[in-house]
C-alpha cells in the first residue's frame, strides 16, 4: 500500500513539474529557503539573539510550505514529519542557547529537503551550495585532526582539488534570477562572493602544500565563513527581523 501510494504521488508529482505548477513548486521551495538560511547562518555564527528571532519567521514559512506539500506529496508524510521534528529540535537548541545542536539540526532539515527534491528529480540550485557545504565541512574537520585520521594526506589532497572543480561547476550554473528575485546588483554580489570563495579556496590549497599541518588547521576555518557569504545572498535576513517584531 505505502508502495502504491509513492508510485502515486510520484507520478502526482511528475504531472505538476511538467505543467504550469512548476514554477509554484519551486517558489515554495524558496520563500522556505529565505527563512531557513538566516537561521541556519545564525546558528553557524553563534549569534543566539538573532538566531532566537528568525525562528518565528521560519515557522510560518515551513507551516505554510508544510500544507501546501501535504497536498502536493501525499506519500510523503514521514519525510514532513520528520522535517517538523528536526525543526522543533532546533527551535529547543537555540532557546537553550545551543548554538552546535541547533546547527546539527538544521543540517538535518537541510538534507531531508534535499533528499525530497533528490526522489522527484527537482533541479534546485541551492542543492549544489548546501552539497559543497558538506564538503568543505568535512575539509576542515579533517585538518583540524593532528592525526590526520579521517582520510589519508594523498586522499585529503584528491578532495581539495576536487572541491575547487565542484566549486567552479557550481559557479559555471546559470541562477534563476527571476524565481530567487535576483536583480542586476545582487547578480553582482553574487559573482563577488563566489571569487571570495574561490580564493579562499586556492588560498588553503596553498597552505596545503606547504604540508604545515597547524596552519592547514587554521586555513580551514576561512571556508565555511566564505560560502555563508554566498549563502546569504538566499536569505531574507530583514524579513526574519521585522516577522519577529511584528510578534
Amino acid at each position: 500500500m505505502k508502495f502504491l501510494a509513492r508510485v502515486v504521488s510520484i507520478a502526482v508529482v511528475a504531472s505538476l513539474i511538467t505543467g504550469c505548477d512548476t514554477t509554484q513548486i519551486r517558489k515554495a521551495m524558496v520563500r522556505f529557503d529565505r527563512a531557513f538560511i538566516p537561521a541556519l547562518v545564525y546558528s553557524y555564527e553563534g549569534d543566539v539573539h538573532q538566531a532566537k528571532r528568525s525562528v518565528f519567521y521560519l515557522e510560518f514559512q515551513w507551516q505554510k510550505l508544510k500544507k501546501q506539500y501535504e497536498g502536493y506529496l501525499p506519500g510523503e508524510a514521514e519525510a514532513l514529519n520528520r522535517i517538523d521534528n528536526w525543526l522543533g529540535d532546533a527551535y529547543y537548541a537555540i532557546d537553550a542557547n545551543n548554538m552546535v545542536t541547533a546547527a546539527n539540526q538544521l543540517e538535518h532539515v537541510k538534507y531531508e529537503f534535499m533528499e525530497l527534491r533528490r526522489r522527484y528529480g527537482l533541479d534546485y540550485y541551492l542543492d549544489g551550495l548546501y552539497e559543497f557545504q558538506d564538503d568543505i565541512g568535512f575539509l576542515a574537520e579533517a585538518a583540524e585532526d593532528e592525526m590526520m585520521c579521517l582520510v589519508e594526506w594523498g586522499d585529503y589532497e584528491h578532495l581539495l582539488y576536487q572541491a575547487i572543480e565542484d566549486w567552479k561547476a557550481i559557479r559555471g550554473r546559470q541562477l534563476d534570477a527571476e524565481l530567487y528575485e535576483f536583480d542586476e546588483a545582487r547578480l553582482r554580489q553574487l559573482a563577488v562572493r563566489q571569487d571570495a570563495m574561490q580564493e579562499a579556496l586556492y588560498d588553503f590549497a596553498e597552505t596545503f602544500d606547504s604540508a604545515n599541518r597547524r596552519q592547514l588547521a587554521i586555513a580551514s576555518q576561512t571556508l565555511q565563513p566564505a560560502l555563508l557569504e554566498v549563502l546569504k545572498l538566499f536569505g531574507n535576513f530583514e524579513a526574519s527581523q521585522t516577522y519577529f517584531a511584528q510578534k
